[in-house]
């Protein structure tokens, strides 16, 4: 485990950094097109997690004060076979086949964060969230302000009118989208391409290292 004086300067290298540098994110290109900061971070997500990137969205968030990472993981009986650590297992197994998401809040500094801010969309339509469809695994998972220190998760069940065989949107406070993209399984998946990071700014790049390292995988992984 990383000591706590570790952990601390992780925080403040994170806060300043992530003030000064954090990308304006936005919708993306075309409404699918992730930035390669958000591509890279579902790799790593992938590689140490050992969940098939086609399960995995990522999205990075500013607007005025609040800046997030959130990652989602469309949950199958492949995420419980994967290398998450027990207690999330145990949180997200009874939501198997019930068409869900584990959803991931990581904030780069105190910010305001509410679930019920994520919507999705398909063909035109757009599905809000309501309370009922929400399930926390962590306590801060509601609406209120999370630290910059804090990993907030839950898990989200998808609107029954939403096809998962197809593409769908997942959106946060309307304007910050990426899209999730469910390919069925083939007998031979052909190997996801690897992310180049030569577009990604080394300054973000630190950053982002910082968000999974110091605190993501510690929580999915219990490293």
């Amino acid at each position: 485990m990383r000591s706590s004086a570790s952990r601390a300067l992780g925080v403040a290298v994170l806060i300043f950094v992530g003030s000064t540098l954090w990308p304006a994110a936005g919708p993306g290109v075309d409404g699918l097109a992730q930035t390669p900061l958000e591509a890279w971070a579902k790799q790593q997500i992938s590689e140490r997690t050992g969940i098939d990137p086609r399960l995995l969205a990522t999205l990075f968030v500013t607007d005025g004060p609040d800046q997030l990472m959130l990652a989602f993981v469309y949950i199958t009986q492949e995420v419980l076979d994967s290398n998450l650590k027990p207690e999330i297992k145990r949180a997200i197994a009874p939501y198997v086949g019930r068409k869900a998401l584990l959803a991931l809040v990581v904030p780069t500094r105190p910010s305001r964060f509410s679930p019920l801010e994520i919507s999705f969309a398909q063909d035109g339509l757009v599905y809000p969230l309501s309370a009922a469809q929400v399930h926390p695994i962590t306590e801060d998972f509601r609406a209120g302000r999370l630290e910059a220190n804090a990993v907030s998760a839950g898990v989200v069940e998808l609107p029954p009118g939403l096809d998962v065989q197809r593409p769908f949107e997942i959106a946060y406070r309307g304007a910050f989208r990426t899209t999730l993209a469910l390919a069925p399984a083939t007998p031979a998946p052909t190997p996801p391409a690897t992310v180049g990071i030569g577009a990604i700014p080394l300054p973000l790049l630190w950053l982002l290292q910082l968000l999974l390292f110091f605190f993501l995988f510690p929580f999915l992984l219990g490293i």
